[in-house]
């Protein structure tokens, strides 16, 4: 294997970490780069795996370099003298970039990366020191980078291991069978000698678990991850099924159905809180509930085999936890995923851990999702116990919004009035029909908290505040430009100006958060919720809130105002409208069912017209369908669309894509008597159910 080749294996990351290693040591007049430069080149280079798992250990390049900077005279073979010439590789930089390559290697991988050099690094006798420098435990690094490794992809091998070897020495000019020399002084804290816990090799140490289900998976049981959730309120009934299906023997694995909207995640959310509270049976306490993110496990598989691995090593870890509980949002995914051509998708792999009841599994999904994949698969059914999540009622909903209520008033710091909650409820189930309660009640409630926010004006204190914040920004930026230009005198200058001004932004933070309590908050009433209901519908707040018997008593007055001559027509359809609201509500049916009959020209498209503007307060309330165009048999096609196999097959169709759009309007069938009486037929399903099923179903 020659020179470039080898060089080729080395990622664009590792390659720009050491030549920022070297960089940083011309400029600080360094004849070697040590380990401690080696960092810093790591730390700099965004976007590399060393460099996301260093942030995670809350270091930066900038703390390293203000180590370098200030120890540069004690590090072993520096000269105080200014030197021009090219920094080389000490000893203990070589080493560790021997045995990063030797970690890619034993692992298989096609590569030498950022944390194979970060593990070469660690792995070193000195690095417990110089870890311990900047407060690192190295047996958790060390586990962070081995759990990297355990759930990253798998490579074809790598050419012979002796070619390797010898391509080692021709880099570093190192003989890696032989014993290093004395290791070369590291600036830190204090000198004190290793402890054989931090100092041991990294080969030696017994391997700990490997941890997919930390990338892989969210802890609902995790106080914190339960905090930033909604609390469950009405779902006693569900969350008492959903226990007893898992304290089963045998299919103890439950499926939560419903509509979108109605609660399924909330309710395994609210078992997770119950468990934290210990108000669980003693079977299920000490258990975990883990949320997969199966999209996340497929995330960056592009060789075969991949997302299989992954999905096997959470499925042992599961069966080496028993008191881990997996939830899969939206089940259905798992039918095909990860599947490519002579593999298995995720469903076939879990069926068999299912089967032997060494992995629990609770799952969400909707009813025409389970109806079309669950239940097309017996084998995997018959692995799951469904739930039925109905949507809840009037009262329950409403129960439920008063329960969130606090939760919204904070984050919007807004006063919601019980007024407003019920006629959240009452408003959404009578004008919002594609979602289903209490999602879509909860949303009107939000959005007119968050409606409120953007018309308050902010105070003096709140001002300072975002100012300060870019003040901020505009020194991290300065920072960073310096940082890049090589200018670390002047970064250190802005770095002192950063902590200087993030002090102020705490202190005024408190001090906002005090003012804001003393604020008068502003108020969410029913106004507020019918503005937002009618930007959605596009009907007027003042139809949403007016009463229906105080439209009814001047629609008289305003139809007869606007269609002179019709008096005894107007009265009809007037007392039609009364007549309706007085009969118990259905659902399904149309409100009412006007024949309009009479001469050409003497109004009867105006009266329709007039009625949608009265009534609803907007023309566009009208949906006119001009039945002479539907002459034809075939134009049954235009009203449900055209059948399967034919063309426009799935599009939608131009009448109940209306309908869709504005259930709340009224439908004139102009020209009725010319239309097909394959067409007419039709108007029988519509007049008595209120219903049309195009082609799509």
């Amino acid at each position: 294997m020659k020179s470039q080749e080898f060089l080729e294996k080395l990622s664009s990351h590792l390659k720009n970490a050491i030549a920022s290693s070297i960089s940083v040591a011309t400029s600080l007049h360094h004849k070697q780069v040590t380990i401690v430069h080696l960092l810093y080149g790591i730390s700099s280079e965004k976007g590399s795996v060393a460099y996301d798992i260093l942030q995670k250990f809350s270091l930066d390049h900038e703390t390293i370099f203000t180590t370098l900077s200030l120890t540069k005279k004690d590090i072993k073979g520096q000269s105080q003298n200014i030197t021009t010439t090219i920094p080389e590789l000490d000893a203990e930089s070589k080493r560790a970039l021997e045995k990063g390559i030797l970690a890619a290697y034993e692992r298989s991988h096609t590569y030498v990366g950022t944390e194979h050099l970060l593990y070469g690094i660690a792995d070193l006798d000195i690095s417990a020191d110089i870890f311990d420098t900047f407060d690192i435990d190295i047996e958790a690094l060390v586990d962070h980078i081995e759990s990297f490794f355990q759930n990253m992809e798998r490579f074809p091998e790598v050419e012979d291991v002796s070619e390797m070897m010898e391509q080692i020495q021709e880099i570093t000019g190192e003989d890696p069978s032989r014993p290093l020399q004395t290791p070369s002084k590291i600036p830190t804290k204090k000198q004190k000698t290793p402890s054989a816990k931090k100092t041991k090799n990294i080969n030696s140490r017994k391997q700990k678990q490997a941890t997919a289900l930390d990338m892989f998976a969210v802890d609902l049981t995790d106080k914190y991850v339960q905090a930033t959730i909604d609390p469950v309120i009405g779902r006693e009934k569900e969350i008492t099924r959903l226990m007893q299906i898992l304290c089963r023997k045998t299919k103890n694995n439950p499926v939560l159905v419903g509509e979108p909207g109605v609660g399924k995640t909330a309710i395994a959310e609210g078992l997770a809180k119950r468990i934290i509270e210990g108000n669980v049976p003693d079977v299920l306490k000490r258990k975990q509930i883990l949320s997969l993110d199966l999209t996340l496990m497929i995330a960056g598989t592009i060789y075969r085999g991949e997302f299989e691995s992954r999905l096997k090593q959470v499925i042992q870890e599961i069966e080496q936890h028993p008191d881990v509980i997996v939830f899969i949002d939206e089940l259905h995914t798992i039918i095909g995923a990860g599947s490519n051509q002579g593999t298995m998708d995720a469903a076939n792999i879990l069926k068999p851990a299912l089967a032997r009841g060494t992995l629990r599994c609770i799952g969400a999904t909707t009813i025409d999702e389970y109806t079309k994949y669950i239940q097309s698969d017996p084998a995997l059914e018959r692995r799951f116990q469904a739930i039925s999540v109905d949507e809840p009622s009037r009262d329950d909903a409403i129960t439920i919004l008063r329960g969130l209520k606090t939760y919204y008033e904070q984050f919007h710091s807004v006063t919601i009035t019980d007024e407003a909650i019920v006629a959240a409820v009452d408003l959404s189930m009578k004008y919002i029909h594609e979602t289903y309660l209490p999602d879509k009640a909860i949303d009107l409630m939000d959005e007119a908290a968050a409606a409120k926010t953007l018309i308050r004006k902010q105070s003096p204190d709140e001002k300072k505040y975002h100012k300060l914040l870019d003040q901020l920004d505009d020194i991290q930026d300065h920072k960073e430009e310096a940082i890049m230009e090589e200018h670390f005198d002047e970064a250190t200058k802005w770095k002192k100006k950063e902590l200087a001004i993030e002090k102020k932004i705490v202190l005024q933070k408190a001090s906002l958060a005090d003012v804001q309590q003393d604020l008068q908050k502003e108020v969410v009433d029913t106004t507020d919720i019918a503005n937002v209901l009618s930007n959605r519908l596009s009907i007027s707040p003042d139809v949403l809130l007016q009463n229906t018997w105080q439209r009814l008593d001047t629609l008289h007055e305003k139809l007869a105002t606007h269609l002179v001559g019709q008096d005894t027509a107007i009265a009809r359809v007037v007392d039609s409208l009364r007549q309706s609201y007085l009969r118990p509500e259905q659902k399904t049916r149309p409100r009412s069912s006007l024949l309009f009959v009479g001469p050409s020209g003497v109004g009867k498209t105006t009266l329709a017209s007039i009625l949608a503007e009265q009534l609803y307060h907007s023309h566009q309330a009208l949906i006119r369908l001009d039945m002479s165009e539907f002459s034809e048999s075939h134009g049954t096609s235009k009203l449900l669309g055209s059948p399967a196999g034919y063309i426009g097959h799935g599009e939608r169709n131009l009448f109940t894509e209306q309908i869709r759009k504005r259930p709340h309007s009224i439908v004139l069938f102009d020209e009725i008597d010319k239309a097909h009486p394959d067409v007419r037929k039709l108007l029988l399903q519509i007049l008595d159910d209120g219903v049309l099923t195009d082609s799509k179903g």
